[in-house]
């Protein structure tokens, strides 16, 4: 496990205000705990690594400590982040939010991956249309590539299909192009592509630490309840929404 040495600054986007911190490894990370909460902590996680395995551009996660030395003292630290165990990003650098102009450049492939990767993961937290929104997505300014995070409100119960299609970035993009993308759908290919990210599943929440599982009511049932979330891709009901 990764080590935080060193505490630098709170970063200013993201609702959950997250801290700029330096691991014993000198990367920069983006460190998550208290004000994501454990759930959120774990979403983040599981989703990452479900992101990374499925390729999209997400930035390498890990499990670090922090230790209380580093926030003793200094009450927002103590209250927002806390000591103990907590996630963290690899900060990329060179990072602009995307808007509708700099998406209409994007490969439609990419976009595509990101619309169904979200809708597979239940992520409304991804919003761009003409009148705005939050997208939760960046692009480098040198290279152009773009770099995909934050997931700590992913898995929703209450997930609704027709704001997805209504309302995700990725969606608004090609609107009117190709029918908000059911006409390029190989639903075979990405039933293939999501049964081998949920390959590691178990090896993915083995390593979701005992601290933050601790801190839900019901552990168990909340993981299983995210495995039968993430298999409903089997079903066609998974599928006819999108229509």
């Amino acid at each position: 496990m990764i080590n935080i040495i060193e505490i630098q600054q709170r970063m200013t986007q993201g609702f959950t205000k997250p801290w700029l911190c330096r691991g014993d490894d000198e990367k920069l990370y983006v460190v998550k705990r208290l004000n994501a909460t454990y759930r959120g902590c774990i979403y983040e996680w599981v989703a990452a690594q479900l992101g990374i395995r499925f390729g999209l551009p997400i930035p390498d996660s890990q499990i670090v400590y922090v230790d209380d030395l580093l926030v003793e003292g200094d009450e927002e630290l103590i209250n927002e982040l806390g000591c103990g165990i907590a996630f963290a990003s690899e900060l990329k650098g060179n990072l602009q939010e995307v808007n509708l102009d700099r998406l209409r450049d994007v490969d439609k492939a990419l976009l595509l991956d990101l619309f169904l990767f979200d809708y597979w993961i239940k992520n409304s937290d991804r919003t761009l249309t003409d009148k705005g929104g939050n997208p939760n997505l960046y692009y480098n300014i040198v290279t152009g590539n773009l770099v995909v995070f934050d997931h700590n409100l992913a898995f929703e119960n209450d997930f609704s299909s027709h704001e997805h299609k209504k309302l995700h970035a990725a969606s608004s993009v090609v609107k009117g192009q190709t029918d908000l993308f059911v006409d390029v759908i190989d639903r075979r290919k990405y039933q293939a592509r999501f049964a081998d990210a949920m390959t590691d599943f178990d090896e993915i929440v083995g390593a979701i630490p005992l601290e933050w599982l601790e801190g839900l009511k019901d552990a168990d049932g909340e993981i299983n309840r995210i495995r039968v979330l993430l298999n409903d891709f089997v079903n066609d009901n998974f599928w006819e929404a999108l229509e």
